[in-house]
């Protein structure tokens, strides 16, 4: 496991209780290496309400007072607050279940099957791996979560018509 991996993992786990008690649930935490890196925290609603930008703004706010007490960030960065949109990404087994039956585009950490990338549906999810139903075909792949670098979901108009229902 890389660095910031290793990084992203601790301050998820530094802030995570602290959103967690303002009401947030903590989606992503991402470090992007730029000349000064980029810490990107991705939060929600706990109960699935949009996040507005007084949202991004209390959170930014409690995030920053943390991260300057703890300080787990080697040098200068820019912090970053957003919430995942409606193509968000798909980190756990959660998220795949919470989202079965819509579309998802999978980048794997090694060729499989001949390819490093996958779309299709999500037809099933178990603890250790998800079932694809390949895009343009009837054949299910299963995945393993751990050959997983990086999916979230793919904007479809079933996807759309379901966040304007959730926002009704």
């Amino acid at each position: 496991m890389g660095r910031s991996i290793e990084r992203e993992e601790a301050i998820r786990a530094l802030l995570a209780p602290i959103l967690d008690a303002k009401g947030y649930s903590l989606v992503r935490v991402k470090i992007a290496p730029e000349e000064q890196s980029i810490l990107q925290v991705m939060v929600e609603r706990s109960g699935g309400e949009a996040i507005e930008l007084e949202d991004c703004a209390d959170v930014s706010r409690a995030v920053s007072a943390l991260l300057d007490a703890k300080d787990p960030m080697e040098g200068p960065y820019q912090l970053e607050i957003s919430s995942p949109g409606i193509d968000r990404p798909l980190m756990n087994a959660e998220d795949f279940k919470q989202y079965m039956g819509y579309d998802a585009s999978i980048t794997l950490n090694a060729i499989r099957e001949r390819r490093t990338k996958l779309e299709g549906l999500i037809v099933d999810v178990a603890d250790k791996a998800v079932k694809i139903q390949a895009e343009g075909s009837k054949k299910i792949v299963t995945v393993r979560f751990s050959d997983i670098c990086d999916a979230k979901l793919v904007l479809t108009d079933s996807l759309i018509k379901a966040a304007a229902d959730m926002d009704r």
